[in-house]
């Protein structure tokens, strides 16, 4: 991404990029609240929900290749725009569907439009960064967690006051195209990268970003989904309070990722990415081996341990030179995605063959490998100006 306007790189940029991250984050996140009214209404078995919440990553792992040859023909304003309209527009389809056929052709195009929107956004915040001459990606990515906040709390708070799906849906619809409009003139007319090929294979550093990200998504897709029956099954701690461990990790996360581009340029991306994989591990060593104080601990320290680890990864896919910047970043995060979408189920698989407490080990050892690859990362696509 090069020969971008300094204006680029300005605050009213930068604000637009964030109000972009939080729209994606509570759009995505205003779903949460209407799973168990769609299982009710469908008459929906575990297993049949299961698989019908598969169509959204289905739709985002599709589309996801797309995103960059889409944002060079149409313009990533349009991309972005468009992506983020479509996103508001499934919402109240999702709350009222009552076909199983229909439900699962919205979350499709629920996922698809995500998809889109998270890469296009992530390219904007990309252009930003590099127009203003310091890191911000992290603070980005801190702002689609506080999205993923207010759309979860808010969209739960107006349906325990008796509110109906569809009028909590178009509420946010109408807050996210609202909002999403606002960063119109403050969003990046055209694609700087001028390649038109759909998906770059990973390769050489690519590969390694790839894989990296794989496994920090998988830790973040199993603390949302595996982290209250964890709690659970270790301290015995009830049903109904078991989400608080996860709280905690997004409360965490949220905090780091505000704080991360600060910590970068104090410290490094290559030190920032060792440090916080670090103290992940040492999350999981207290949630497997303590009490139940530890193990809200561990939950805490997990959450700013792999805050920043995916932000920094990305601005490393934008930096290296083996692939197409645009390219590099829609492999990384597909691949990526592959982690959230497949975490839920191999923890599964590897508690019912050995035990919760030996998938959880297996997760603190692959953060292991994060740690021991950023060496690796930093030589080969961190520029000098963010290490120490």
């Amino acid at each position: 991404m090069k020969n971008l306007p300094k204006k680029v790189g300005t605050l009213p940029y930068r604000l637009s990029t964030r109000i972009a991250f939080f729209v994606a984050g509570f759009l995505m996140a205003s779903w949460a609240p209407l799973v168990a009214y769609a299982k009710s209404r469908l008459e929906l078995n575990e297993a049949t929900l299961g698989l019908l919440l598969l169509c959204v990553g289905i739709g985002s792992l599709i589309c996801m290749p797309l995103a960059g040859p889409l944002a060079q023909r149409v313009g990533l304003r349009k991309l972005i725009i468009s992506s983020s309209l479509v996103f508001c527009a499934t919402l109240p389809g999702l709350a009222i569907a009552s076909d199983l056929m229909v439900m699962a052709a919205l979350l499709l195009l629920f996922g698809a439009s995500l998809g889109l929107l998270d890469i296009s956004i992530n390219f904007q915040a990309a252009a930003v960064e590099r127009a203003a001459g310091m890191p911000l990606m992290s603070g980005f990515h801190g702002f689609f967690s506080i999205g993923t906040f207010v759309g979860a709390s808010s969209g739960t708070a107006l349906l325990s006051t008796g509110a109906s799906p569809l009028f909590v849906t178009l509420i946010a619809a109408a807050l996210g195209s609202l909002l999403i409009l606002v960063t119109h003139p403050r969003l990046i007319p055209s694609m700087p990268d001028s390649s038109s090929n759909f998906f770059a294979r990973p390769r050489g550093t690519v590969s390694l970003l790839a894989a990296l990200t794989f496994i920090c998504l998988l830790v973040e897709g199993a603390m949302l989904d595996w982290g209250a029956i964890l709690l659970g099954t270790l301290q015995h701690v009830p049903s109904a309070s078991g989400a608080i461990g996860y709280s905690l990790f997004t409360l965490t996360m949220s905090i780091g990722r505000l704080s991360g581009d600060w910590a970068s340029a104090k410290f490094g991306d290559k030190n920032l990415l060792q440090s916080g994989a670090a103290i992940g591990v040492a999350g999981f060593a207290l949630i497997l081996t303590q009490d139940l104080n530890g193990a809200l601990l561990g939950y805490m320290l997990i959450g700013i341990g792999v805050a920043n680890i995916v932000p920094i990864l990305f601005r490393a896919a934008l930096n290296q030179h083996d692939v197409p910047s645009a390219q590099a970043l829609s492999a990384v995060a597909t691949v990526g995605y592959l982690g959230v979408l497949m975490g839920p189920a191999a923890i599964g698989f590897v508690s019912h063959a050995t035990s919760i407490k030996v998938a959880f080990t297996g997760l603190a050892a692959l953060l292991g490998i994060v740690l021991l690859a950023a060496t690796f990362v930093a030589r080969g696509s961190i520029p000098a100006n963010q290490e120490s």
